[in-house]
């Protein structure tokens, strides 16, 4: 089994969320922990805010540290013609769903999503595995 971490994921792995941390641990036998070069911007996004605005660098090295042990996919041909898809068949249906989450979710076909973001479950009616860990009282 494949596990993409959502960047909503990694930001709540990084607060040591126990939710976040349960969630890996109960998924022991996968093969590969993989995140999207798109979360890796989100993630740098709100680190290099932090360095900017605070000039503290720390963020940026906690970052660095936790990508070394990730494959990182880039969003490629694949990846791009999967989510093209995707949206197609989300507008099709009259959903709505971020094009930077459709194309997280494509960075590989068979892995299961973990997030915190709500705005994946409408993903889970096309067969996309997404494990939604949040409630909406948090």
């Amino acid at each position: 089994m494949k596990v993409i971490l959502d960047t909503s994921f990694l930001i709540e792995l990084k607060k040591g969320n126990k939710k976040a941390v349960k969630a890996l641990k109960e998924r022991k036998e996968y093969e590969d922990i993989i995140v999207s070069m798109l979360t890796v911007y989100e993630l740098l996004v709100g680190a290099n805010y932090i360095w900017k605005k605070h000039g503290n660098a720390k963020e940026i090295m906690i970052i660095n540290d936790m990508l070394k042990s990730l494959t990182i996919v880039p969003v490629d041909l694949d990846v791009v013609k999967r989510a093209s898809s995707v949206k197609a068949e989300l507008i099709l249906r009259g959903m709505d769903v971020s094009d930077l989450d459709i194309l997280i979710a494509c960075s590989d076909e068979d892995a299961e999503v973990l997030t915190f973001d709500k705005d994946f479950n409408p993903l889970k009616e096309l067969g996309f595995k997404i494990s939604f860990l949040g409630d909406d009282g948090e």
